[in-house]
């Protein structure tokens, strides 16, 4: 009797160890599955994320692309249709001041650094002189035909280019908002362009035509009298160029 209670312990011990041996495997194979559902959920979350970005990037992008940006078909026909003109300034024209044939500027090359640092300038010297800027104007100009640059270069004489000044708002007698030209003088003072160079205003002598106050041309590297000059011509140090330069 003994022996046969002994022998159904032994039977019970062995079905209890087969029956956890069986529920560890289980378990074992709940938390495999477990932690490759986890990380198949990081992974599609990763994907998911990463479309979010490029998307929301995307998004951005569009939102951040300039009013005034032109399609380049639109550029094309543009650039073109200044094409006779050219030819008649060069006839006119006839040669630069070193002697040849002359070419009419058709693009002007601006090194990004230099207006940028051109840009900080401006706001500097503002901020000192408490005027705010609100952007800047482009003015058509054009070199004299005894023009030499560097003190040896001589073919931008008769050359179209232009200088940059800040901006300011002023009020006209109408009571409308313009945005005007301005530069400061050594005493930080705002100058109005308009008063200084007297766009509107010109002169003849010797059989040319000169704007009132002549010739007005600054190169940030070489501010002589006006320590306070906002105007800036040659930024980069770059040619106008004709159109078989570029």
């Amino acid at each position: 009797m003994k022996q046969q209670t002994n022998r159904i312990k032994k039977y019970v011990i062995i079905a209890f160890a087969l029956i956890l041996v069986a529920s560890c495997k289980e378990g074992q194979t709940n938390v495999t599955e477990l932690a490759n559902l986890e990380r198949t959920i990081k992974e599609k979350d990763s994907i998911i994320n990463n479309l979010r970005e490029q998307l929301g990037e995307a998004a951005d992008d569009k939102r951040r692309i300039p009013n005034n940006i032109i399609q380049s078909d639109f550029a094309k026909e543009i650039y073109h249709l200044y094409d006779e003109r050219e030819e008649l300034i060069n006839e006119v024209v006839g040669q630069d001041g070193a002697g040849n044939d002359f070419k009419a500027t058709r693009s002007l090359f601006y090194d990004i650094n230099d207006l940028q640092k051109y840009i900080r300038y401006v706001k500097r010297k503002s901020r000192k002189a408490r005027v705010r800027p609100t952007g800047f104007r482009f003015y058509f100009a054009l070199y004299p035909d005894d023009y030499v640059r560097d003190n040896k270069e001589k073919r931008y004489a008769n050359r179209q280019t232009f200088f940059i000044a800040p901006t300011k708002e002023v009020k006209n007698a109408d009571g409308n908002v313009e945005q005007l030209g301005y530069t400061l003088d050594n005493k930080f003072n705002v100058a109005l362009l308009k008063d200084i160079i007297g766009f509107d205003s010109i002169r003849k002598q010797d059989g040319k035509m000169y704007q009132k106050a002549g010739f007005f041309n600054v190169n940030l590297n070489n501010l002589l009298e006006e320590e306070n000059s906002l105007v800036a011509n040659e930024l980069g140090a770059s040619p106008p160029m004709g159109k078989d330069e570029q």
